[in-house]
């Protein structure tokens, strides 16, 4: 394998380990794709600990534009809803000023994208965050014409747990909330563990589920110009 086909750089909160894990997952069978880390600090996973969080961004960029990273994520999808589709935008803007020749993508925007390919208008959303910025993200998808009809926001603050949360629980949450008038889910936060429970989901209830893993890799992947269908992780990597 030639480890310098497609080089996916991501940034992601020092604490997230959930995302690392299910890339290696997702990727394992795509010859010539490795995923190259870097790590913002992270001291506290509300509003105010993704402020100062994203002070490491340039820190992170740059160590990752030393590998010429063919697609660069910022993955973490609370720290690039927070403040509306104009901060999202100028985190974009701050990552092509440090790695121009990437492709720049962050997490929230690949939700946005995979929700829109799979004809999804309005869902159902499960959180990991406190109640504050599950109303910010519920705020930031109306931007884009996303309605989220219902919610649980499981309030784990700290970010080591969130990884560790077994996913069935994820799945129970999902299950609980009422999806009958809706056109699926969102499993929102990148250090949650959702790929094994995406195909079981879409069976149990016949309705698409965007993660944000999910959603990030498929993009990145699609970026690079990889046009894998992958099966086991959902209609979106199978189908669009």
């Amino acid at each position: 394998m030639d480890i310098t086909s497609t080089k996916i750089g991501f940034m992601l909160p020092s604490s997230c380990l959930a995302f690392e894990q299910e890339f290696l997952q997702l990727t394992k069978e795509i010859d010539g794709v490795i995923g190259i880390p870097a790590r913002m600090l992270i001291n506290g996973t509300d509003t105010n600990g993704l402020i100062d969080m994203n002070q490491w961004i340039e820190l992170a960029a740059k160590q990752l534009a030393s590998t010429e990273p063919d697609v660069l994520i910022y993955m973490c999808t609370s720290g690039s809803f927070k403040d509306g589709e104009d901060g999202n935008q100028l985190i974009k803007t701050e990552l092509a000023r440090l790695v121009p020749n990437s492709k720049i993508m962050t997490t929230s925007e690949a939700i946005v994208k995979g929700i829109h390919a799979l004809g999804m208008q309005e869902i159902v959303m499960t959180t990991p965050y406190n109640e504050d910025l599950t109303m910010r993200e519920i705020n930031f998808l109306s931007q884009h014409n996303i309605k989220v009809k219902s919610n649980y926001f499981a309030n784990i603050e700290d970010n080591l747990d969130r990884g560790n949360t077994p996913p069935e629980n994820w799945l129970n949450y999902a299950k609980q909330l009422d999806y009958s008038v809706t056109d699926g889910f969102f499993l929102s936060c990148g250090n949650i563990q959702t790929l094994k429970i995406i195909d079981e989901l879409e069976n149990y209830s016949g309705l698409p589920v965007v993660s944000s893993t999910q959603a990030t890799i498929w993009m990145a992947l699609r970026l690079a110009g990889i046009d894998h269908q992958i099966d086991g992780f959902g209609r979106l990597l199978r189908e669009c």
